[in-house]
């Protein structure tokens, strides 16, 4: 029998024929359009500086600002700050009745007895804090300490929502 290796003329036809296959309709390459890099990052803004290609520029301390927005209480009309306030007199004298320590169960009593029961307690250990919503609209919240004078305030809901804002914010 005879070679079974194809001959060198044969592979070069070959090879030619593969390339041609291969490139058979693709344009002649040419360099990409350029693009700007996309960012990957924020960074925070350094004032005059220009800032890298790649970072997408934030103002740190307004950020800040923007996550301590649920602390905030809504703004309330002159006639609901007024109907609120008739409620502050009360409300003292019942919790400065409590026996001391208070506990929030003692707290949510003061208020049901002048039937506000919309309360919210936490005792952080040295006192009950309270946020009480008012049907007129509004709260009061304020502080029954172990020992001393109760403080107590009026306002709007917070943002999130409610009349206290949560314990360890």
């Amino acid at each position: 029998m005879g070679n079974t290796q194809p001959s060198i003329p044969a592979l070069a036809t070959a090879a030619v024929v593969l390339l041609s296959l291969v490139s058979c309709g693709v344009p002649p390459t040419t360099a990409p359009p350029q693009q700007s890099p996309t960012p990957t990052a924020a960074c925070p803004s350094a004032g005059t500086e220009p800032q890298p290609n790649n970072c997408v520029a934030y103002d740190g301390n307004a950020a800040m600002a923007q996550n301590e927005m649920y602390r905030q209480r809504r703004k309330l009309s002159p006639e609901i700050q007024a109907q609120l306030n008739t409620h502050l007199d009360p409300a003292k004298e019942a919790l400065n009745a409590l026996d001391r320590p208070a506990t929030p169960a003692d707290v949510e009593g003061a208020f049901a007895s002048l039937n506000l029961k919309e309360v919210q307690t936490d005792d952080g250990g040295s006192g009950v804090r309270f946020g009480v919503s008012v049907p007129s609209g509004g709260c009061l919240y304020g502080f029954v300490p172990g020992e001393g004078e109760v403080t107590i305030q009026t306002g709007g809901s917070i943002m999130d929502g409610g009349c206290l804002e949560m314990f360890g914010h």
